[in-house]
């Protein structure tokens, strides 16, 4: 039920942020929160968001932007349908096209072969030696034989000379460096010569074919200018996409260097660099995500600087595309720094890019439990600090996807030095954890149900009985086993936090006695009307009538003669639907109350409160004289006809004191009196 509310929550919310990006016309936006909903969920926005779509393909291939084209390519092999749906086969196939080039570029052979499987069909009715050659390309990783790849480049037209011919480039052939003394003059001339890719590649392939000493020294001097690199292209302006190439390698220069200490200032400023462009602290996009988090692992290799890169990583909220990414980030950090609020945003990334998933992953658990045991109060102020939709996002999250036994530690670690608010939110993972058992002990009843079942028709008339009765079923179920061992933990902590507790004190208490402290406890916490309907209705749910009769009794004398609280206690009654044998004793005593009060009060609850009433037959009406006042006045009476003087004419009305008040009257009199 807890996962149910929360994977419907996160639903709305990603579809909401698909719209909103719609709006805007960002299709990265919109890719990122569309594609985290299930199929029938996107049908929406997909036709708008394919046309979107293909028209960037377009100008992305134009432009000659391969790696942004690879990132749509992933997209695609996500949802087809951003390519196929509601346009002409031959424009998809147009689109395809440069999609399986941008994969085999980037080396992703699997995902080039799997956007190459709609144009296999066209492809070998209209070329089908472009169609073998492909499937060789990318059958061979792109090591396909020549003699493969020749026919179809015999088939090209010829140049025309009238668009002229591009002499080769000549292009000097540098050394690899053999000694220590050779590399700083081989890798600046390779840097000044070739384009930054080329100086990547090149580089890896001197630094594995070189002996060990001097491919550190390769790699050392390689990361610094990649740094320089990474630098002057963020001064001028360009996108996040072309940081990635010289964050790569200069994350691998760390790696394969060894973390080697002349790295570090370097990697870090670079890491400033990248997190300082960034628009805000929620990264949801994948150009921004993949510098970043590339060069926060490279920077963590370091000691010295590993608390810095923490709490930056820290400060920032991952989203959409970019989780994945960010959850190997939190994974490679987690296992080296314990950091509570490191934990928490790996924890809420987690559970945003897996709402349904039942167990949060080792890591997770693990790093969670090293925190309780060395940093237990760091918790407890990320908890504190938090902001409250987020921290009950956390709460709900790892009492519901932790083992039993963490989430206990965890509770019992933050307990002591928190406040009211904080306990009473915390007493929701221990509901939780309460819920998982009895469902847990509810799926192996209804397992053993369904073994007796002899056939499909058995199981179906079982099924449609249950299923309206689950919920009921679920929440009347008796703890066992670790269900009843929590409960008994927990209970003297947070009995008084939630009414759903109320009612598990009241179905294990052994006698009225016991049941009674607890809804004493309860209503000592909870005074008001609400608290004491709680209590009176879990006491008739538990068919423990006498004891509802006393909490209605208790809650009737605390507001005896007092119509405004009476009229108050009346509207809750109504507004929770409380059952009519406690609600009319509350509106005879409001109305008795009323009847008492000269002048009458007049407020808006007093008069809810009488309409309730009236509702239910209660009305006031005049009392009856006395007996004595009643023979005083006819003799009175008699008197003055004797003496035949009548009433003058404008005479005062008797004095207000002579007035007898009105009385109240239920509908059982009021019929008796008829």
């Amino acid at each position: 039920m807890v996962k149910h509310d929360r994977t419907g929550r996160q639903h709305r919310q990603w579809l909401e942020e698909a719209r909103k990006y719609q709006k805007r016309g960002d299709l990265e936006g919109m890719l990122s929160a569309l594609l985290r909903l299930p199929p029938p969920l996107r049908e929406e926005l997909l036709p708008s968001a394919a046309a979107l779509f293909r028209q960037s393909v377009r100008e992305q291939h134009r432009r000659g932007a391969w790696r942004t084209l690879n990132t749509l390519a992933v997209r695609v092999d996500a949802e087809p349908g951003l390519v196929e749906r509601d346009v002409a086969p031959e424009e998809a196939w147009a689109t395809y096209w440069p999609l399986v080039w941008a994969a085999g570029r980037a080396r992703d052979w699997e995902r080039a072969r799997r956007l190459w499987q709609p144009l296999i069909g066209p492809a070998r009715a209209h070329a089908p030696l472009l169609a073998g050659a492909m499937d060789d390309w990318l059958s061979s990783e792109g090591n396909a034989a020549p003699e493969r790849i020749a026919p179809a480049l015999e088939r090209l037209p010829p140049v025309d000379p009238l668009l002229g011919i591009e002499p080769p480039s000549q292009r000097v052939s540098l050394p690899p460096p053999r000694s220590l003394e050779e590399v700083e003059g081989a890798l600046l001339a390779l840097c000044a010569l070739e384009p930054f890719p080329v100086f990547a590649s090149r580089t890896e392939a001197w630094a594995r074919a070189a002996p060990a000493e001097v491919a550190r020294a390769i790699w050392a001097l390689a990361g610094q200018l990649a740094a320089r690199e990474l630098w002057l292209r963020a001064a001028e302006g360009e996108g996040r996409a072309a940081l990635s190439e010289s964050a790569s390698l200069l994350a691998r220069a760390v790696r394969e260097g060894g973390a080697p200490e002349a790295l570090s200032t370097p990697t870090v400023q670079a890491l400033r660099v990248v997190a300082a462009g960034l628009a805000r602290t929620v990264v949801s996009r994948i150009e921004d995500t993949e510098p970043l988090c590339t060069l926060a692992q490279a920077a963590a290799l370091q000691p010295s600087a590993r608390p810095w890169v923490v709490q930056a990583v820290s400060g920032l909220r991952f989203e959409g595309a970019a989780l994945p990414r960010a959850l190997g980030l939190y994974q490679e950090l987690l296992a080296r720094v314990a950091s509570a609020p490191l934990w928490a945003r790996a924890i809420l990334a987690w559970c945003e890019r897996n709402p349904e998933a039942p167990n949060a992953p080792g890591w997770l658990q693990e790093g969670l439990g090293r925190l309780i045991a060395t940093e237990a109060s760091s918790l407890l102020s990320w908890l504190g600090g938090a902001v409250p939709s987020e921290r009950l996002e956390l709460i709900e999250c790892v009492a519901s996807t932790c083992t039993p036994d963490l989430v206990e530690s965890w509770v019992d670690a933050c307990w002591e030095g928190a406040n009211e608010e904080l306990r009473r939110e915390l007493s929701e993972a221990i509901r939780i954890l309460l819920d998982r058992s009895r469902m847990k002990q509810g799926g192996r009843q209804l397992e053993r149900l369904l073994r007796g079942m002899r056939n499909m028709e058995d199981a179906e008339q079982m099924l449609m009985g249950l299923e309206g009765a689950m919920e009921q079923l679920s929440s009347s179920m008796k703890l066992t086993g670790d269900g009843l061992r929590i409960w008994r933990r927990f209970a003297p902590r947070v009995l008084t936090y939630q009414v759903e507790f109320l009612e598990e004190a009241v179905r294990q208490a052994s006698s009225d006695a016991e049941a009674w402290d607890a809804a004493v406890r309860y209503l000592e916490a909870h005074p008001g009307n609400t608290g004491h309907i709680e209590a009176l209705r879990t006491m008739e749910l538990s068919d423990r009538e006498a004891l509802a009769r006393r909490v209605l009794e208790r809650w009737l004398e605390r507001r005896a003669a007092n119509v405004l609280a009476l009229a108050e206690a009346v509207v809750a009654a109504g507004r929770m639907n409380t059952p009519c044998k406690y609600l009319h004793p509350v509106l005879e005593a409001f109305m008795q109350a009323l009847s008492k009060q000269l002048p009458a009060l007049q407020a808006p609850v007093v008069e809810q409160a009488q309409a309730l009433a009236h509702e239910h037959g209660y009305r006031l009406r005049k009392r009856r004289a006395s007996r004595k006042k009643k023979d005083a006045s006819t003799t009175v009476r008699r008197a003055s006809r004797a003496k035949k003087k009548p009433t003058a004419e404008g005479a005062a009305p008797p004095k207000e004191s002579e007035r007898s008040p009105p009385k109240a009257v239920s509908p059982e009199e009021g019929e008796e009196s008829s």
